[in-house]
């Protein structure tokens, strides 16, 4: 596995990774989610890359250390593009597209702007508008996570404490164990494994504040769910019981949209699934993709 730049339709460098063992005539292209970059996928490609062409991506300015020019414009719309590039580079025409929390939005626009380019949608803790929402309980985790620019009426106030929140980055840095404290928190299921996922805690931790703020409000005026209805694709949706940024009520809402599409509820799972139950993620994809597609 190497790790490739390219250029974007966008005017932005881009990072992605293919595993191939050669062989694998199927796709499946990984969109992370806000501050997810390819660790979130370290467990599915572990257990999936002995049957397909695993190709993972991480958002323009979005990797730990990069940032990401204030003249670039930055939408879902321009991500679903982006995501296209990505494509042609890896020398797919075409992919299953699975996608967690902010990805979940690119795969669905991906599958409204480009139908062609699309196999099938996996929809991992996500849906296809905002995932925020007024529920106080996401707002006070948003809060916690610096994710309150998405909020209603909140992105001046986070914009206004910038300082504020290099602070908390900046403690949080000194923690030898995070994902210890999550578990203490009940933000993560005890499972998880804490090696990968504090990787992924601190690379959270590198991202530049202002880009990120600037993907939180891309997701948050996004909305694809008027096409959800015409989609004739095949789509798996997956929802953490106990999942507080995107309730699984949500998700459920979104899957009864669209024709013929699967759900499954993963008891004790919260956001972040795809670190917590890799094994039965890898399960569930690979028996949905066997199903739908042949």
């Amino acid at each position: 596995m190497q790790a490739t730049r390219i250029a974007s339709r966008i005017g932005a460098e881009v990072t992605y990774r293919l595993f191939d063992d050669g062989g694998r005539s199927e796709t499946l292209l990984c969109n992370g989610g806000l501050g997810g970059t390819h660790l979130v996928w370290s467990g599915l490609t572990r257990l999936l890359r002995d049957r397909y062409r695993i190709l993972i991506w991480d958002y323009p300015g979005l990797a730990a250390g990069e940032s990401l020019s204030p003249g670039i414009a930055l939408d879902v719309e321009g991500l679903a593009r982006t995501s296209q590039d990505v494509l042609d580079a890896a020398g797919a025409r075409e992919a299953v597209i699975v996608g967690w929390s902010l990805g979940v939005q690119v795969a669905f626009e991906l599958a409204r702007s480009s139908p062609d380019r699309v196999r099938a949608v996996v929809a991992m803790c996500g849906t296809a508008d905002s995932p925020f929402t007024d529920d106080p309980d996401c707002a006070t985790i948003a809060s916690a996570l610096g994710l309150c620019g998405a909020l209603p009426g909140a992105v001046g106030w986070m914009t206004g404490r910038a300082g504020m929140f290099e602070a908390v980055r900046s403690m949080l840095r000194r923690v030898e164990h995070p994902t210890r404290w999550a578990k203490r928190l009940d933000l993560v299921d005890p499972s998880i494994d804490e090696l990968t996922f504090d990787a992924a805690i601190r690379d959270y931790l590198a991202l530049d504040p202002q880009t990120f703020l600037r993907y939180v409000e891309a997701a948050a005026v996004h909305d694809a769910t008027a096409t959800l209805g015409r989609i004739s694709l095949p789509v798996l949706a997956l929802a953490g019981e106990r999942d507080r940024f995107v309730r699984p009520g949500r998700v459920r809402a979104m899957t009864g949209r669209i024709p013929e599409a699967e759900l499954l509820e993963v008891r004790g799972a919260t956001h972040y699934l795809p670190f917590e139950y890799p094994e039965l993620v890898a399960l569930t994809v690979g028996d949905f993709l066997a199903r739908r597609l042949g």
